[in-house]
């Protein structure tokens, strides 16, 4: 009994998982298709095959969803940025090893950024703060106050760097998505020269 338990409660955690991953899915196609003001709860349900009343268990309604797709992708990108293989010689080197990482992702997956870029009036660099991007910036400041503690480097106001950092990077990744070529290596640069000259380093 107690194994037959356990089996249908594994059976309900995959279907939650698959569920709401469909719903997401079907989200960033509807946003990026119709655009978030014209797009309707009943439009994402419709894409999804679920019934109305599934879509309900784990969202109420389309602005949850769009919070749940910001949220869901900062947790990868902090994923792929926190590697911790490389170690930094200066603040520069820091700066550029995570933005190389971060455009190179979004560059895999440019779907949030076509999101943004088709929705400006209600979608912009500013507004969008869900928990897991404040916590994946809170990461970050750590990381640059560690580097600041051992000397590495200059020291100079994380706070107001953290609040910077994610606009000039999100408005530079939606340039980059929008050519038909897409250069890591020149936009990671253009990126740090205006982070470097704006903090004054």
């Amino acid at each position: 009994m107690i194994a037959d338990n356990n089996y249908n409660d594994g059976v309900r955690e995959t279907n939650k998982t698959k569920n709401r991953r469909l719903i997401l899915e079907a989200g960033i196609k509807v946003f990026i298709a119709k655009g978030v003001a014209e797009t309707t709860v009943r439009d994402i349900i419709r894409s999804t095959g679920l019934a109305s009343g599934t879509f309900y268990n784990y969202f109420k309604s389309k602005e949850d969803v769009l919070v749940a797709i910001f949220d869901d992708f900062a947790k990868e990108i902090g994923k792929n940025i926190r590697i911790d293989d490389t170690q930094p010689n200066n603040f520069e080197d820091f700066l550029r090893i995570k933005v190389t990482r971060f455009f190179k992702f979004v560059s895999s997956k440019p779907e949030i950024y076509m999101i943004m870029s088709n929705n400006h009036n209600l979608v912009n660099n500013f507004s969008i703060n869900t928990p897991q991007i404040i916590l994946e910036i809170d990461y970050l400041k750590e990381e640059i106050k560690d580097g600041i503690k051992k000397g590495i480097f200059p020291n100079f106001d994380v706070d107001l760097f953290a609040l910077v950092i994610r606009p000039i990077t999100d408005a530079v990744a939606q340039e980059m998505i929008a050519q038909k070529k897409i250069n890591i290596y020149k936009y990671t640069e253009k990126c740090i020269n205006f982070l470097i000259r704006g903090i004054g380093l």
